[in-house]
């Protein structure tokens, strides 16, 4: 499917809010399934929008959980922690 710069920008916004694809399909005024579809495919632009989007808040909360793991929080060492492991067996 073909979207418009503005549904762009929207998907964009509300990616990086964590809404649900549901969700932001409503707010385009766009079938679930076919917005789902499209995110699924990831050669789409609206794919790579939608996932880059969603990772903006996922870095902005890491950085948080780090700074929160350096002050010595035993819940934030423990996310930290998986996040080394998850990120070297992609490695």
């Amino acid at each position: 499917m073909n979207y418009s710069n503005e549904m762009q920008s929207i998907v964009a916004k509300y990616a990086e809010l964590l809404f649900t694809i549901s969700d932001i399909a409503l707010l385009i005024c766009v079938d679930k399934d076919i917005l789902r579809d499209d995110i699924a495919d990831n050669s789409t632009n609206i794919s790579k929008l939608y996932h880059s989007s969603k990772l903006v808040t996922i870095a902005k909360l890491r950085r948080q959980e780090i700074e929160q793991a350096e002050l010595g929080s035993n819940t934030a060492i423990e996310l930290v922690s998986k996040y080394i492991i998850d990120q070297n067996l992609d490695e």
